[in-house]
């Protein structure tokens, strides 16, 4: 089922013109599972402002992160390193999405909503 998942969200990233970043039906991170293998993936919005990267596994379950534009950050530490106005251009640190309190019957729905959401107009 979490590859099936994944791969609905592969296809649906097509269909709505996002961009696959990456993909694994084996993830070798995280949470070991007792059964079966963790599978992810990450895309990017068409423009690339946003990524959604989803870890979805058999026992662990789905775990959604949306990555916004450094920009949009207000949270970000103000530091040294970055002093040029072109790295605000990379997108910031990843957030958790609340999956149980998203609108939607199912993950599919739900993704495709999320998609909507922070693809430009």
């Amino acid at each position: 089922m979490s590859q099936h998942q994944v791969h609905a969200v592969q296809q649906l990233a097509k269909v709505m013109g996002w961009h696959v970043l990456s993909f694994s039906n084996h993830v070798g991170l995280g949470p070991v599972e007792s059964i079966g293998n963790a599978s992810a993936i990450t895309v990017a919005s068409p423009n690339g402002d946003y990524a959604i990267s989803v870890r979805n596994g058999p026992e662990s379950g789905s775990k959604v992160m949306v990555q916004f534009p450094r920009n949009q950050c207000k949270d970000l530490p103000k530091g040294d390193v970055l002093q040029d106005n072109k790295w605000n251009h990379l997108r910031g640190p990843f957030k958790e999405v609340q999956w149980n309190k998203m609108e939607g019957r199912n993950f599919v729905y739900k993704m495709e909503l999320l998609m909507a959401a922070l693809t430009p107009c």
